[in-house]
Order: structure tokens, then sequence, then C-alpha cells
């Protein structure tokens, strides 16, 4: 049985006639702002390993906008890598962003063993999670949690645009190519 969960977003603040006005930096910051705070969470849950990143971990840097690179998930989804290398405490953390045509999802339901967080910016999503479906519209924060079965419809009449910073601790093993 499917439960559908919906939250009144017009009440919250910040809406305008039933939309959040979002600002792309302010977006951005969120996003990577979010990102450290699960390298964080990942360093302090992590135990010493010595194993060694297989590529050189990145050290601060700002990357801009623009310079990303598109490559086409299917016929609905297109999707812009802004990020894939390892860091001083990950083996791997992933940032994309991801557009969906109406109608559309980048993929069959599936699982993996690295956790993610998804950033909508744009447009309604469909949100599975272990047979739960739940909405998210812009500004809202969706994780997926380690191995649980999830996917992603959008919804809405015009396209949907969310982000995606996938995290992969140090010695789990990697489930997903990497988009290079």
């Amino acid at each position: 049985m499917r439960r559908v969960v919906t939250f009144d977003r017009v009440a919250a603040a910040g809406y305008l006639n039933g939309e959040l006005i979002v600002h792309r930096y302010r977006l951005i910051r969120l996003v990577f702002v979010v990102s450290l705070i699960a390298i964080g969470a990942s360093a302090q849950a992590q135990t010493p390993s010595k194993k060694r990143p297989t590529v050189r971990p990145a050290h601060s840097l700002v990357i801009p906008g623009d310079s990303s690179r598109a490559a086409s998930a299917g016929v609905s989804a297109r999707i812009r890598s802004l990020l894939d290398t390892a860091t001083t405490t990950l083996d791997r953390l992933e940032v994309h962003q991801t557009s969906l045509a109406p109608g559309g999802s980048p993929h069959p339901p599936h699982r993996h063993i690295h956790d993610e967080m998804m950033l909508v910016e744009r447009g309604t999503l469909e949100v599975t999670q272990e047979g739960v479906v739940r909405h998210a519209g812009p500004g809202s924060l969706i994780f997926q949690s380690s191995n649980e079965l999830h996917g992603l419809k959008n919804v809405g009449a015009d396209s949907a645009v969310y982000w995606v910073i996938a995290i992969y601790p140090r010695d789990l093993a990697d489930s997903s190519r990497r988009r290079r």
C-alpha cells in the first residue's frame, strides 16, 4: 500500500503564489554547505583506515557553475556533472545537477550503498522511498539513506531541476560508476 505525504507549501514563509523564489547563488551555496556538513558527519562516523584513495584528494576549490559537462542519462533526464573526486575524508564526493522533463524519471527505483542528498531547485518531484510517496518542491531537501529503495519522478507541468550530492565514505564499496 502506498501512502502519499504532502506539505502545505503555500503557508510556508518565503512562498509567493505557491512557488518558492529561489535565488541561484543562495541555492548553490546551500548545496555546498549541506555537502560540508555531510562530509564532517561522515568523518566523525568513520574509523581510521589504512586504505588510501586511488585518486589524489581534492583540496579547497571553487568550481565555476558554467564549467560542468552534460551527459544524458536518458530521454527524459539531462545530467550536468560538477564534481566527482576523492577528498581528505571521503573516497568519493560527487555533485551533479539533473533536469527532468515533465513525467520523466532519471532511472527506475533502485538502491545503493552510499548516501545521497538532493536539493530541489525548481519543479515538483514525486519521491518514492521504501514504498512511501512524498512530494518535494523548490527548496526541498531529500535525504536518501544507504540501501533504501528510492526513485524520483517529475510530476509537474514544467521541467524539474535538482542537485544530487552523493557521499562515499572510506571503505565503502563504490556501487555506481564514476561519471568521468
